[in-house]
């Protein structure tokens, strides 16, 4: 870095210092100051842009901007401002008034934990001058998206009902959530409803039976009394002491008995009771009525006062007049019963985590729920809006509440024994609740990710889970994708990420998969963020199910998982996508991960063979994560046909290679890179870098190391492969990847 200019503390504004001063690259910009003020950095940078002879607003080739960054901190995204005193004023994703740095600029709209993974400082520069192209142009918003928000929205959260919005307004909820107050109106006043009955419950235990030939079904008390003393129980004795204890006689006039008796039963006469079985009865008459008949209580007909009779007895009661009404006897379900009616074939319960209580992850978790599969453990940070209940498990009630609560209680009601438990957190900033977290990630058999969050699918990754899931839907909601590690974790699932990044990109079955996002987004409510996507809820629910299946069969499934399922909604038709997770040879150096895949080394091996007694190589492709220091390989490129190939040396050409590694990056929505360059070494050549090869890395290293991310140098050789990974301000890393027979 250039000492005329101080060091940032924040990783991406350093990442910018280096690219603006120590790329070899023309970085079309120029940086004029680092300044560092108390908690923020902030660089003074004037951008070249590109612009059209005739554009419709008055952007310049040359714009100034200042960009503040927060010091040590670079979870939170740096603050762009044009400085030109003239720039143009009221342009949309710009703010209305002048600070007093200069006007505010609205760079991007998506989340900053997904957008800082790949945003080296090139990245960062070209964006800036990216948008100010388009500015120039008139197509920074385009013609298909929703109008701007007048206005800024607050944290706070209000409710509203539906139709004409005027009063009288009444709160019908009130809410704090992580400092935030979600308030729920409503034009009727609230009324308190009380739940009642007219029933008092008269619940013996008969003796245990054993069980054999059915009895007659009893219609009147009688009967009942004869069966029950067949069983060795008296009835009519025991409910009649019942009946005249004081809670009974207080409320005698107003209640109705029912009767719940419950029989022990045994499958053989000396062994353990093993199953209750229940029946019910109601008679039609008050307690009141029920105790006159049996000539043991007598009401008052002023007073509807009941008391017993001192000497009451229903020795001499018409006990067959008494009719009984008997009831059908259904038992709720734990999930060990559901597990039956499902036809999951796993026998005892599995506690799993689920990360987002959205659309896929609330629909998945209630599917898997009423297979008997859990309890759940759910995460989640937002909380429920209204337009989150056309395809979400949530309903109206749960409108203002944290989702991770909400889909919580939708869970526990499925069956009586409930047992999920809900974390309402950002998994980045967990709070008071990190504990909590972190006893749900080591417990859980299964951990899913149901955020469609590159940067949670990451985080997940780091956990000491036992194995790690995610599941999402592709840009348009057609397609799903479900990502799994194996039970062991030899495979993690970003690295199962990253593979799947290079078959999409490649498969010609995958063909549009990440190209196919929609552009008709509703926006609603009034921040920039604020927009979703529309997605019938049948296309939903289909692929849903499909989600649900597959997590009940991985926990019969130890393998690792890598399919899609692609859904054509005209027709309905869905086509299954099974692609095999490679294994991978990983090392670590302090904080910094590589990963390659076996396919890589069997591709470089395979070339080298068949370039026989000469030196071949090509280039490296795979995905990088800038916060979490983490590097993975999935390709490497034969060589280019112009490449200069001898047994002594190997010169890499250049043909038809830029438009390939941009058809890739395009394939995989910007997800792939060029990472570096691998070469061969002949037989009896150790895999280690000679003089030149370490003038290769150096030319990676100045031409890669100054754009932020990692840049990597691979040498196949007979019996092992070489890597070498630099990263700028980290230590270089090598690994040495022993060949297996082939």
């Amino acid at each position: 870095m250039c000492e005329a200019f101080d060091t940032p503390r924040s990783r991406l504004a350093r990442s910018v210092v280096r690219y603006l001063v120590g790329s070899p690259n023309h970085p079309y910009a120029t940086l004029n100051q680092v300044s560092l003020n108390g908690s923020f950095d902030m660089l003074e940078i004037e951008l070249e842009i590109e612009l059209a002879q005739r554009r419709p607003v008055p952007i310049q080739h040359k714009e100034p901007v200042r960009l503040t960054f927060m010091a040590h901190d670079d979870s939170w995204p740096p603050r762009v401002l044009s400085t030109r005193e003239n720039f143009p004023t009221g342009m949309v994703h710009t703010n209305l008034d002048r600070e007093a740095g200069g006007l505010a600029l609205c760079i991007w709209e998506e989340a900053w934990p997904d957008l800082s993974t790949n945003l080296t400082g090139q990245a960062l520069v070209e964006r800036l001058r990216s948008w100010f192209s388009s500015m120039a142009a008139g197509t920074v918003h385009d013609d298909e998206q929703l109008l701007e928000p007048l206005i800024l929205a607050s944290s706070h959260t209000l409710i509203i009902p539906p139709g004409e919005m005027h009063g009288p307004w009444y709160i019908q909820q009130a809410y704090k959530h992580e400092g935030q107050m979600i308030l729920g109106l409503s034009k009727e006043k609230p009324e308190r409803e009380l739940t009642t009955h007219n029933f008092a419950i008269y619940a013996p235990q008969l003796p245990g039976q054993q069980h054999g030939a059915l009895a007659r079904t009893p219609y009147d008390l009688g009967a009942l009394q004869q069966l029950c003393l067949n069983l060795g129980f008296d009835l009519i004795r025991d409910l009649t002491g019942w009946l005249q204890a004081p809670d009974q006689l207080r409320d005698a006039d107003r209640l109705q008995p029912i009767l719940v008796l419950t029989v022990p039963k045994r499958r053989e006469r000396d062994a353990p009771e093993e199953q209750l079985e229940l029946w019910c009865y109601t008679l039609g008459e008050s307690l009141a009525q029920l105790g006159e008949r049996l000539d043991i209580t007598i009401t008052d007909q002023k007073t509807k006062q009941t008391t017993y009779k001192l000497l009451g007895t229903a020795e001499n009661a018409d006990l067959p007049s008494i009719a009984l009404e008997p009831w059908r006897v259904v038992q709720r379900l734990d999930r060990g019963t559901a597990r039956q009616f499902a036809g999951a074939t796993n026998k005892t319960d599995t506690p799993l985590l689920a990360i987002g209580a959205g659309a896929i992850g609330s629909n998945v978790a209630m599917m898997v729920t009423r297979s008997g599969i859990g309890p759940w453990t759910v995460v989640d940070g937002d909380i429920t809006l209204p337009h989150n209940t056309v395809r979400q498990v949530h309903k109206r009630d749960s409108v203002g509440y944290p989702k991770a609560l909400g889909l919580q209680f939708a869970l526990d009601n499925v069956f009586e024994e409930g047992g999920n438990t809900a974390i309402p957190v950002n998994v980045f900033a967990p709070g008071e609740q990190a504990d909590a977290l972190d006893a749900a990630v080591r417990s859980s058999e299964i951990a899913i990710d149901f955020s469609a969050s590159p940067a949670v699918l990451g985080w997940l990754s780091e956990q000491p889970i036992r194995r790690g899931v995610s599941a999402f839907f592709g840009p348009d909601g057609s397609d799903l994708v479900v990502l799994a590690e194996n039970k062991s974790r030899a495979v993690r699932v970003d690295e199962i990420e990253a593979q799947y990044f290079w078959h999409v990109a490649t498969e010609a079955q995958l063909k549009g998969h990440l190209s196919a996002a929609r552009l008709d987004k509703i926006r609603y409510a009034n921040a920039c963020q604020d927009l979703s996507a529309p997605l019938p809820p049948w296309q939903l629910q289909t692929l849903c199910g499909l989600a649900a299946g597959q997590v009940a069969r991985l926990l019969q499934n130890e393998d690792a998982c890598f399919q899609v399922w692609r859904l054509e909604p005209v027709t309905g038709a869905v086509q299954p996508v099974v692609i095999p997770v490679q294994q991978v040879h990983r090392y670590q150096e302090g904080t910094v991960r590589v990963s390659i895949t076996s396919g890589v080394i069997s591709t470089m091996r395979k070339l080298r063979r068949e370039a026989g007694e000469n030196e071949t190589g090509g280039v490296l492709i795979g995905t990088f994560d800038l916060v979490r220091n983490v590097v993975h390989i999935v390709a490497a490129l034969p060589a280019p046909p112009d490449s200069k190939q001898a047994p002594t040396y190997f010169v890499r050409g250049k043909k038809d290679l830029k438009p390939r590694i941009e058809e890739l990056s395009s394939g995989s929505a910007g997800r792939l890179h060029y990472l570096g360059e691998w070469h061969s070494h002949p037989r009896a050549v150790p895999a280690r870098p000679s003089d030149d090869d370490e003038g290769v890395f150096s030319h990676l290293e100045a031409h890669l190391g100054s754009l932020g991310g990692p840049y990597i140098m691979a040498i196949c050789g007979e019996d092992d492969t070489w890597i070498r990974t630099g990263w700028a301000e980290h230590a270089v890393v090598e690994g040495v990847i022993t060949h297996e027979p082939q």
